[in-house]
Protein backbone atom coordinates (compact mmCIF):
# COMPACT_ATOMS: atom_id res chain seq x y z
CA UNK A 1 0.00 0.00 0.00
CA UNK A 2 2.65 2.68 0.67
CA UNK A 3 4.17 1.57 -2.47
CA UNK A 4 1.19 2.58 -3.85
CA UNK A 5 0.55 5.91 -2.32
CA UNK A 6 4.08 6.92 -3.11
CA UNK A 7 3.44 6.37 -7.38
CA UNK A 8 -0.29 8.39 -6.63
CA UNK A 9 1.54 11.18 -5.13
CA UNK A 10 4.35 10.93 -8.06
CA UNK A 11 2.19 11.15 -10.90
CA UNK A 12 -0.13 13.98 -9.58
CA UNK A 13 3.18 15.95 -8.78
CA UNK A 14 3.64 15.64 -12.76
CA UNK A 15 -0.30 16.23 -14.24
CA UNK A 16 -0.53 19.16 -11.95
CA UNK A 17 1.65 21.48 -13.93
CA UNK A 18 -0.27 19.69 -17.39
CA UNK A 19 -3.67 20.78 -15.70
CA UNK A 20 -2.54 24.23 -15.17
CA UNK A 21 -1.23 24.70 -18.25
CA UNK A 22 -4.44 23.57 -19.86
CA UNK A 23 -6.49 25.98 -17.78
CA UNK A 24 -4.26 29.41 -18.96
CA UNK A 25 -5.93 31.40 -21.53
CA UNK A 26 -4.90 30.88 -24.94
CA UNK A 27 -3.46 34.63 -25.80
CA UNK A 28 -1.21 34.10 -22.67
CA UNK A 29 0.04 30.37 -24.65
CA UNK A 30 1.15 32.50 -28.16
CA UNK A 31 2.83 35.25 -28.67
CA UNK A 32 1.60 37.99 -30.18
CA UNK A 33 2.73 38.23 -34.15
CA UNK A 34 4.56 41.56 -35.29
CA UNK A 35 2.24 43.54 -37.06
CA UNK A 36 4.42 44.60 -40.30
CA UNK A 37 4.16 47.97 -41.31
CA UNK A 38 3.85 49.11 -44.80
CA UNK A 39 5.35 52.27 -46.01
CA UNK A 40 4.18 53.98 -48.92
CA UNK A 41 7.16 54.08 -51.54
CA UNK A 42 8.77 57.98 -51.09
CA UNK A 43 8.62 59.46 -54.32
CA UNK A 44 11.05 62.65 -55.21
CA UNK A 45 9.75 66.15 -57.04
CA UNK A 46 12.79 67.43 -59.31
CA UNK A 47 12.20 70.64 -59.91
CA UNK A 48 11.59 70.70 -64.13
CA UNK A 49 10.07 67.04 -64.56
CA UNK A 50 6.83 66.80 -64.66
CA UNK A 51 6.48 63.49 -62.56
CA UNK A 52 7.94 62.69 -59.44
CA UNK A 53 10.10 59.96 -59.26
CA UNK A 54 10.97 56.79 -56.87
CA UNK A 55 13.52 57.91 -54.31
CA UNK A 56 16.54 54.65 -55.74
CA UNK A 57 15.82 56.27 -59.32
CA UNK A 58 16.52 59.87 -58.55
CA UNK A 59 19.71 58.45 -56.56
CA UNK A 60 21.08 56.82 -59.66
CA UNK A 61 20.48 60.03 -61.11
CA UNK A 62 22.01 62.01 -58.60
CA UNK A 63 24.81 59.56 -58.60
CA UNK A 64 25.94 59.56 -61.89
CA UNK A 65 25.78 63.34 -62.20
CA UNK A 66 27.71 64.10 -58.73
CA UNK A 67 30.49 61.37 -59.19
CA UNK A 68 32.91 59.88 -62.05
CA UNK A 69 31.65 56.46 -63.02
CA UNK A 70 35.28 55.05 -63.10
CA UNK A 71 35.72 55.84 -58.87
CA UNK A 72 35.64 52.58 -57.22
CA UNK A 73 32.28 50.95 -56.05
CA UNK A 74 32.85 51.48 -52.29
CA UNK A 75 33.01 55.25 -53.07
CA UNK A 76 29.64 55.28 -55.38
CA UNK A 77 28.34 53.57 -52.50
CA UNK A 78 29.29 56.24 -50.06
CA UNK A 79 27.73 58.93 -52.66
CA UNK A 80 24.39 56.74 -52.88
CA UNK A 81 24.15 57.13 -49.18
CA UNK A 82 25.05 60.42 -48.68
CA UNK A 83 23.37 61.36 -51.62
CA UNK A 84 20.59 59.33 -50.35
CA UNK A 85 19.93 61.24 -47.10
CA UNK A 86 20.29 64.74 -48.51
CA UNK A 87 17.58 64.29 -50.55
CA UNK A 88 15.50 62.62 -48.24
CA UNK A 89 16.23 65.59 -45.47
CA UNK A 90 16.18 68.24 -48.01
CA UNK A 91 12.50 67.12 -49.60
CA UNK A 92 11.07 65.80 -45.69
CA UNK A 93 10.70 62.59 -46.87
CA UNK A 94 9.57 63.40 -50.52
CA UNK A 95 6.80 66.37 -49.16
CA UNK A 96 8.72 69.19 -50.87
CA UNK A 97 10.56 69.23 -54.56
CA UNK A 98 14.66 69.48 -54.59
CA UNK A 99 16.61 71.57 -57.46
CA UNK A 100 18.67 69.36 -59.76
CA UNK A 101 21.81 71.76 -59.40
CA UNK A 102 24.55 71.58 -56.86
CA UNK A 103 22.15 74.62 -55.40
CA UNK A 104 20.55 71.15 -53.87
CA UNK A 105 22.57 68.24 -55.61
CA UNK A 106 23.26 67.68 -59.29
CA UNK A 107 20.99 64.91 -61.15
CA UNK A 108 20.67 63.94 -65.07
CA UNK A 109 17.25 62.83 -65.46
CA UNK A 110 16.34 59.52 -67.45
CA UNK A 111 15.93 60.28 -70.52
CA UNK A 112 19.20 61.53 -70.57
CA UNK A 113 21.07 59.05 -69.11
CA UNK A 114 22.08 55.15 -69.18
CA UNK A 115 23.32 54.48 -65.47
CA UNK A 116 26.41 52.64 -65.40
CA UNK A 117 26.37 49.20 -63.94
CA UNK A 118 28.55 50.12 -61.24
CA UNK A 119 26.16 53.08 -60.59
CA UNK A 120 23.28 50.85 -60.74
CA UNK A 121 24.87 48.41 -58.43
CA UNK A 122 26.26 51.18 -56.03
CA UNK A 123 22.68 52.66 -55.48
CA UNK A 124 21.30 48.65 -55.36
CA UNK A 125 23.66 47.30 -52.65
CA UNK A 126 23.07 50.57 -50.70
CA UNK A 127 18.73 50.89 -51.02
CA UNK A 128 17.17 53.12 -48.21
CA UNK A 129 20.45 53.39 -46.13
CA UNK A 130 21.09 56.84 -44.76
CA UNK A 131 23.19 58.59 -42.30
CA UNK A 132 21.53 59.73 -38.50
CA UNK A 133 22.51 61.18 -35.78
CA UNK A 134 20.45 60.90 -32.90
CA UNK A 135 17.95 58.97 -34.79
CA UNK A 136 17.51 62.01 -37.17
CA UNK A 137 18.61 62.23 -40.89
CA UNK A 138 21.99 64.39 -41.12
CA UNK A 139 22.77 67.28 -43.41
CA UNK A 140 24.83 65.33 -45.68
CA UNK A 141 26.58 67.75 -47.32
CA UNK A 142 29.87 66.36 -49.80
CA UNK A 143 32.25 68.22 -52.43
CA UNK A 144 34.52 67.48 -55.17
CA UNK A 145 38.30 68.07 -53.55
CA UNK A 146 40.04 68.89 -50.27
CA UNK A 147 42.80 70.76 -49.52
CA UNK A 148 43.92 67.94 -47.23
CA UNK A 149 41.41 68.31 -44.95
CA UNK A 150 37.86 69.06 -44.56
CA UNK A 151 36.44 72.12 -43.54
CA UNK A 152 33.75 71.99 -40.27
CA UNK A 153 30.29 73.26 -40.15
CA UNK A 154 31.68 75.93 -37.91
CA UNK A 155 34.63 77.01 -40.11
CA UNK A 156 32.27 77.34 -43.01
CA UNK A 157 29.20 78.99 -41.85
CA UNK A 158 29.60 79.62 -37.63
CA UNK A 159 27.88 76.68 -36.98
CA UNK A 160 29.05 73.92 -34.68
CA UNK A 161 27.61 70.40 -36.36
CA UNK A 162 28.84 67.24 -34.51
CA UNK A 163 29.40 65.29 -37.93
CA UNK A 164 30.59 67.73 -39.55
CA UNK A 165 33.99 68.88 -38.63
CA UNK A 166 37.63 68.88 -40.03
CA UNK A 167 39.25 65.76 -40.71
CA UNK A 168 42.02 64.67 -42.85
CA UNK A 169 41.27 63.68 -46.54
CA UNK A 170 45.01 63.30 -48.09
CA UNK A 171 44.40 61.58 -51.27
CA UNK A 172 43.13 64.30 -52.66
CA UNK A 173 46.15 65.05 -54.04
CA UNK A 174 45.29 62.59 -56.74
CA UNK A 175 42.21 64.80 -57.99
CA UNK A 176 42.91 67.02 -61.30
CA UNK A 177 41.54 70.25 -59.45
CA UNK A 178 43.34 69.74 -55.96
CA UNK A 179 46.00 73.13 -57.27
CA UNK A 180 45.22 75.46 -59.83
CA UNK A 181 45.80 79.29 -60.11
CA UNK A 182 44.12 82.52 -61.38
CA UNK A 183 45.54 85.73 -63.03
CA UNK A 184 43.86 89.26 -62.42
CA UNK A 185 45.07 92.07 -64.37
CA UNK A 186 44.55 95.25 -61.96
CA UNK A 187 41.68 96.21 -63.76
CA UNK A 188 39.84 93.17 -63.79
CA UNK A 189 40.94 92.94 -59.91
CA UNK A 190 39.52 96.53 -59.28
CA UNK A 191 35.84 95.93 -61.07
CA UNK A 192 35.66 92.66 -59.13
CA UNK A 193 36.22 94.70 -55.70
CA UNK A 194 34.54 97.77 -56.79
CA UNK A 195 37.25 100.22 -55.96
CA UNK A 196 40.47 101.01 -56.93
CA UNK A 197 43.47 99.03 -55.35
CA UNK A 198 46.76 101.12 -54.33
CA UNK A 199 50.14 99.80 -53.30
CA UNK A 200 49.55 100.15 -49.90
CA UNK A 201 45.96 97.84 -50.53
CA UNK A 202 48.24 94.81 -51.24
CA UNK A 203 51.07 95.41 -48.64
CA UNK A 204 48.81 95.86 -46.37
CA UNK A 205 46.59 92.53 -46.87
CA UNK A 206 46.20 89.91 -44.49
CA UNK A 207 44.95 86.48 -45.04
CA UNK A 208 43.64 84.64 -41.63
CA UNK A 209 43.75 80.63 -42.00
CA UNK A 210 41.25 78.47 -39.65
CA UNK A 211 41.64 74.94 -38.61
CA UNK A 212 41.58 73.55 -42.30
CA UNK A 213 44.07 75.87 -43.64
CA UNK A 214 41.05 77.59 -45.49
CA UNK A 215 41.07 81.53 -44.92
CA UNK A 216 38.50 83.01 -42.61
CA UNK A 217 39.20 86.35 -43.08
CA UNK A 218 40.92 89.17 -45.14
CA UNK A 219 41.47 92.29 -44.61
CA UNK A 220 43.49 95.32 -45.72
CA UNK A 221 43.04 99.02 -45.32
CA UNK A 222 39.87 100.01 -44.27
CA UNK A 223 38.25 96.61 -45.76
CA UNK A 224 37.63 93.12 -44.23
CA UNK A 225 36.10 90.36 -45.87
CA UNK A 226 35.41 86.48 -44.90
CA UNK A 227 37.08 83.89 -47.38
CA UNK A 228 34.16 82.65 -48.87
CA UNK A 229 33.23 86.15 -49.73
CA UNK A 230 35.95 86.58 -51.64
CA UNK A 231 35.86 82.74 -53.02
CA UNK A 232 32.91 84.61 -54.47
CA UNK A 233 33.93 87.87 -55.45
CA UNK A 234 36.90 86.41 -57.22
CA UNK A 235 35.32 82.99 -58.82
CA UNK A 236 37.31 80.82 -56.85
CA UNK A 237 37.19 77.25 -56.68
CA UNK A 238 37.86 77.31 -52.86
CA UNK A 239 38.68 79.22 -49.87
CA UNK A 240 42.15 77.61 -49.62
CA UNK A 241 43.96 80.49 -51.47
CA UNK A 242 46.73 82.66 -51.60
CA UNK A 243 47.01 86.28 -53.16
CA UNK A 244 50.69 87.18 -54.87
CA UNK A 245 50.58 90.72 -56.21
CA UNK A 246 54.26 91.12 -56.39
CA UNK A 247 53.60 91.98 -59.64
CA UNK A 248 50.81 94.56 -59.15
CA UNK A 249 49.66 94.64 -62.73
CA UNK A 250 49.06 91.17 -62.90
CA UNK A 251 47.78 89.43 -59.40
CA UNK A 252 47.65 85.51 -59.32
CA UNK A 253 45.78 83.67 -56.96
CA UNK A 254 46.55 80.06 -56.03
CA UNK A 255 43.90 77.65 -54.62
CA UNK A 256 43.74 73.93 -53.04
CA UNK A 257 40.68 72.33 -53.28
CA UNK A 258 37.52 72.41 -54.90
CA UNK A 259 33.84 73.29 -53.54
CA UNK A 260 33.20 74.61 -49.99
CA UNK A 261 35.17 71.33 -48.45
CA UNK A 262 32.31 70.52 -46.07
CA UNK A 263 31.38 67.07 -45.12
CA UNK A 264 33.10 63.98 -48.15
CA UNK A 265 35.15 64.81 -50.30
CA UNK A 266 34.33 62.85 -53.66
CA UNK A 267 37.95 62.35 -55.00
CA UNK A 268 38.98 61.77 -50.49
CA UNK A 269 36.04 58.89 -50.77
CA UNK A 270 37.55 57.48 -53.97
CA UNK A 271 41.15 57.34 -52.97
CA UNK A 272 40.36 55.63 -49.58
CA UNK A 273 38.22 53.08 -51.06
CA UNK A 274 41.21 52.39 -53.58
CA UNK A 275 43.22 51.56 -50.61
CA UNK A 276 40.19 48.72 -49.96
CA UNK A 277 38.04 50.81 -47.46
CA UNK A 278 34.45 50.00 -47.40
CA UNK A 279 31.81 52.22 -48.06
CA UNK A 280 31.01 52.50 -44.51
CA UNK A 281 34.19 53.46 -43.12
CA UNK A 282 34.05 55.97 -46.03
CA UNK A 283 31.00 57.50 -44.28
CA UNK A 284 32.07 57.12 -40.61
CA UNK A 285 35.81 59.10 -41.72
CA UNK A 286 33.89 62.02 -43.05
CA UNK A 287 30.73 61.93 -41.00
CA UNK A 288 32.20 61.11 -37.54
CA UNK A 289 29.72 60.09 -34.59
CA UNK A 290 26.64 59.10 -37.00
CA UNK A 291 25.32 55.50 -37.98
CA UNK A 292 23.96 54.11 -40.76
CA UNK A 293 20.19 53.14 -40.94
CA UNK A 294 17.63 51.89 -43.31
CA UNK A 295 15.30 55.22 -43.40
CA UNK A 296 12.19 53.13 -42.50
CA UNK A 297 13.24 53.16 -39.38
CA UNK A 298 12.64 56.88 -38.84
CA UNK A 299 10.56 57.37 -41.31
CA UNK A 300 7.29 59.03 -40.00
CA UNK A 301 5.51 57.94 -43.14
CA UNK A 302 6.28 54.10 -41.74
CA UNK A 303 3.96 55.27 -39.17
CA UNK A 304 1.88 57.71 -40.13
CA UNK A 305 -1.43 57.15 -41.89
Amino acid sequence: MRYLATIIICLSLFLLPLQLIKKLPQKEQESTPEVAIACEPIMIRVEGLAEPLPIEEYIKGVVQAEMPSTFNLEALKAQAVAARTFALKTTNFGATSIKPTTSHQAFISESERIPPANIAQAVTETASQILTYNDELITAMFFSTSNGKTESAEGYSGNKIPYLVTTDSIGDITSPKFSQTKTFTLKEWNDAFGFNWTADHFNKLSLKPNESQRIQEVSTVKHEWTGREIRDILGLPSTDFNIDASNPNLITVSTKGYGHGVGMSQYGANAMAQEGRKAEDILKHYYPKTEIKNFQSIQTACLKP
